[in-house]
């Protein structure tokens, strides 16, 4: 497996390029065991040799399955970083003499970028005392009281992370959330259409505060702009009540509901469409099937092709019309 360019996903474009310009560090996804050398060698430094983390601690067996970053600086390996398979950021180390210039910031932005294309919701750290205001600044929240580790004092740190305004790629994602926010992504990034295929159009992820004001907006930007919702069980949205169905009933004209029975071509799928390049979808009920593919027209075209076709079979159920009155 080659080498990663970069871990461009977790930043700006601009921020990007100012992190790998000639005279600054290169932060990159990091490969094991291609880079293992090299990241071996850092936190041999910094954590067995610095600080006296004992060696069976430090290689713990763990690093073939983990996502790894490196800091680069004209060729140089100066700084790492780790993410488990559970959410767990560590093994964060830096040089000593590049440390103060803002190495091990780009390291875990680019962890924290890694972490939302495995679509991962929750991380935790152990963190050293003196690294406790670092990680807040970057939104880690501290647990409990302080524990020792390897004969340092640490503190858990938590972070549940943010979908909202993703717009990279996440091939396995989990359901309801952070499914859910990137609904709300879809809808906060739309331009022109946004299509709803949902069977019960369900309430954690459809009926909350945050998506209706994204869709509020959608609406508000464009004349044109219009959303088209496909469910199976009316009365039970109807019974239970939903804020997508309060919405409909005040902007009839720019949000549709229809209502479709059992169809061979869809099978309890969850599919969030926006204009003609970007796709959510949950397969079935696999909660941990679902993923998020933006930009991606070949896909979304086809997903188009099926909505509508569905959504001509579809009728507006009188349900849903006695609210609209």
């Amino acid at each position: 497996m080659g080498r990663r360019d970069s871990c461009a996903g977790s930043m700006t474009r601009e921020r990007f390029f100012t992190m790998n310009s000639p005279d600054k560090p290169r932060v990159r996804e990091a490969v094991w065991p291609a880079d293992a050398r090299e990241l071996e060698r850092i936190r041999s430094a910094v954590f067995v040799m610095e600080q006296g983390v004992p060696r069976d601690i430090e290689w713990d067996g763990r690093d073939k399955d983990a996502a790894h970053a490196i800091a680069e600086l004209e060729g140089a390996a100066i700084g790492c970083g780790r993410l488990l398979t559970d959410g767990r950021i560590g093994r964060l180390a830096v040089i000593a003499r590049y440390r103060g210039q803002g190495v091990g910031a780009k390291l875990l932005q680019c962890l924290l970028g890694l972490a939302r294309q495995r679509g991962q919701k929750e991380l935790y750290l152990h963190a050293q005392a003196d690294a406790v205001a670092f990680y807040e600044r970057a939104g880690f929240i501290a647990r409990g009281e302080p524990f020792e580790e390897a004969g340092i004092t640490h503190r858990d740190m938590h972070l549940s992370l943010d979908y909202s305004d993703w717009n990279e790629p996440i091939p396995h994602l989990q359901y309801p959330r952070p499914f859910s926010e990137l609904v709300v992504a879809q809808a906060r990034l739309a331009r022109r259409e946004l299509r709803i295929l949902s069977p019960r159009l369900d309430n954690r992820v459809f009926d909350q505060e945050d998506l209706v004001s994204a869709i509020r907006l959608f609406l508000r930007d464009g004349n044109l702009n219009n959303v088209q919702i496909l469910v199976q069980d009316a009365r039970a949205i109807v019974q239970r009540g939903h804020r997508l169905l309060a919405l409909s009933r005040r902007l009839p004209s720019r949000i549709e509901i229809r209502r479709l029975g059992e169809h061979p071509q869809w099978n309890d799928d969850t599919l969030v469409l926006r204009d003609r390049d970007s796709v959510l979808e949950l397969p079935g009920e696999d909660a941990d099937a679902g993923f998020y593919r933006p930009q991606n027209r070949p896909r979304a075209e086809a997903a188009i092709n099926r909505f509508d076709e569905l959504w001509r079979l579809g009728q507006i159920d009188p349900e849903f019309r006695a609210l609209s009155l």
